[in-house]
């Protein structure tokens, strides 16, 4: 249930972000592996966000892509600053930019995806979100493209604490945005190919 939440939130931001016309697609995304919701995936301490998995058990998916999907992937992220928005309800937040790196088991690197903003929504218990804007794809998976104008999301479980400080695993979808007729197709992605959103 969370993650057809997800996806259809991520779906939601891929077509608002496009032309007319345009669809979005996932590209990459992978569901919880914790176990009971241990060990945590994410810090949120009231002013940054801060997540890794070093475990294993993720298997990132590549449903839009010709990759592979990878077994036992790991992730790390930057430190993402937050800030809270002024006025109720509690637990929005305006975010800085960053990244996340996503490695195979040898810690090879697969996908960088780096942000300009986001927005932290901590109000909801049990179903909190982040969602990036002004985001780039890069990575070995991606055969030397690099995707711009996307969106992605993690999407919080297994939340604990209050809405300004918690702990959380996670689930994760990214968006690539498909372009109206016209725009150019990236070369070597192959299959169910991701686009670059025409300029």
């Amino acid at each position: 249930m969370q993650y057809a939440r997800l996806l259809a939130t991520v779906a939601a931001v891929g077509i608002a972000a496009s032309a007319a016309h345009a669809q979005s697609q996932t590209i990459a995304t992978f569901a919880d592996p914790t176990t009971g919701g241990v060990p945590a995936m994410f810090v949120f301490n009231g002013t940054s966000l801060s997540g890794s998995w070093t475990g294993i058990g993720l298997t990132l998916l590549t449903p839009g892509l010709a990759a592979p999907d990878f077994s036992d992937a790991r992730f790390s992220t930057s430190v993402i600053f937050a800030t809270p928005v002024i006025g109720p309800p509690p637990g929005f937040y305006n975010t800085g930019g960053g990244s996340v790196s996503f490695t195979d088991s040898l810690n090879n690197l697969l996908l960088t995806i780096t942000f300009g903003s986001g927005s932290l929504n901590t109000a909801i218990f049990a179903a909190s979100d982040f969602t990036a804007n002004n985001v780039t794809f890069s990575g070995p998976i991606l055969g030397g493209a690099t995707l711009s104008s996307e969106a992605f999301s993690f999407g919080f479980a297994n939340q604990v604490g209050s809405p300004t400080a918690f702990t959380a695993t996670s689930s994760f979808t990214s968006s690539a945005v498909i372009p109206a007729p016209g725009a150019f197709a990236l070369v070597g992605l192959g299959g169910l190919a991701a686009f670059r959103r025409r300029r």
